[in-house]
């Protein structure tokens, strides 16, 4: 592992940035589209299942005994089936989230704020400065994360608090009209996107003296964005409806636009898109780092850094060639949840399950 460190307050920071990331905007109105009304409820089970969840991962974090978790896999299933199954992953994971999260931001900025700029121009941007700060070391993304973190949180009181007064519950009601199976879905949808990628932070575990301040960061990070997401949830549905936060496809953006007192106060939308900017930074700085250190460990490389560039390209070829049309997204956004739980869910439990059975034969 290099030498880089980061402390808990920065990794929980981080964390909490990831998470909010592509799911901010979106996240509402996935909900809505299934659970109507009850979206926030849904959040609830999420949240749920998530500290299941952590339990495995806590878990595999107590058996890496001090071993990055990318050298652990080697050391569970030996040298050759090790780097396979870190090789797949990290290339089916990891790196195929960064290049849709990079699309997703392209398609945002396209559809809402520069309608007539090409992708691929935010594409080049966007990787050259994740590129860069992954680079400085993750030290450098540390401390970045505990100025900005700080900065969205203001911006997100000064995007949805005005909206309070706007709120009418009776678009929070009846509750369970459709019953729980609207809900359970919708849950499931979630959980896949972005919960059960805390899979990944198992590549920070190593940073932590014990394994359970990782596990307990997790758990606080989770229960933090997950209040942040029910917080915006209530709010959206409650000023525009289940009906029409369903159909909008940035319903927490539409949301903020409805704000204006007296014509002067107004265009809040902006401190919107400035989160996603910042959360969307630090979830591609995360995956990249990732995608970088698990590539370096199967091919044996002194330092993660060579193939920055590399996978950034691979990143680039992703993003613009992952969906040509909005048929083809909803068809990824329908089969993303059974891809995602087979690395966020099954591969953990059978790693963890291996490492049970390897301690009680070595015992």
């Amino acid at each position: 592992m290099d030498n880089e460190k980061l402390t808990i307050r920065q990794m929980t920071m981080w964390f909490i940035l990831y998470q909010l990331g592509s799911a901010f905007l979106v996240l509402p109105s996935n909900l809505a589209s299934i659970a109507k009304q009850d979206a926030w409820i849904a959040l609830c089970v999420v949240l749920v299942v998530q500290l299941l969840m952590v339990i495995v991962y806590g878990g595999i974090a107590k058996q890496l005994n001090g071993v990055p978790f990318e050298q652990y896999l080697q050391t569970l299933f030996g040298q050759w089936l090790g780097k396979l199954i870190l090789l797949l992953f990290t290339l089916f994971f990891p790196l195929l989230i960064l290049g849709l999260v990079l699309r997703d931001l392209a398609d945002y900025i396209t559809t809402v704020i520069l309608p007539e700029t090409p992708m691929s121009a935010i594409f080049v941007l966007m990787l050259g400065v994740v590129i860069y700060v992954v680079y400085c070391g993750v030290t450098t993304i540390g401390r970045a994360a505990e100025v900005l973190f700080f900065l969205v949180m203001g911006l997100l009181a000064l995007g949805y608090v005005p909206l309070i007064p706007k709120m009418s519950l009776d678009n929070l009601l009846p509750v369970f009209e459709f019953g729980w199976k609207p809900v359970v879905h919708a849950s499931f949808t979630t959980i896949a996107f972005p919960y059960i990628e805390s899979v990944l932070f198992l590549y920070f575990a190593t940073h932590t003296k014990k394994p359970q301040e990782w596990r307990r960061l997790v758990i606080k990070s989770s229960l933090f964005s997950g209040f942040l997401f029910m917080c915006v949830t209530v709010i959206v549905i409650s000023v525009l409806s289940q009906g029409v936060v369903s159909t909008i496809g940035f319903s927490s953006y539409f949301a903020v636009r409805t704000i204006s007192f007296s014509d002067f106060f107004e265009r809040f939308e902006i401190a919107v898109s400035v989160i996603w900017f910042i959360a969307i930074f630090f979830r591609m700085s995360l995956l990249l780092y990732v995608s970088a250190k698990g590539l370096s460990t199967v091919f044996k490389l002194k330092d993660y850094r060579s193939l920055l560039i590399p996978i950034g390209l691979i990143a680039y070829v992703i993003a613009g060639t992952v969906w040509p049309n909005t048929a083809v997204l909803f068809t990824t956004y329908r089969i993303w949840p059974f891809y995602a739980m087979i690395f966020g869910i099954i591969c953990p439990i059978l790693i963890w399950i291996a490492g049970q059975i390897r301690q009680s034969v070595s015992n």
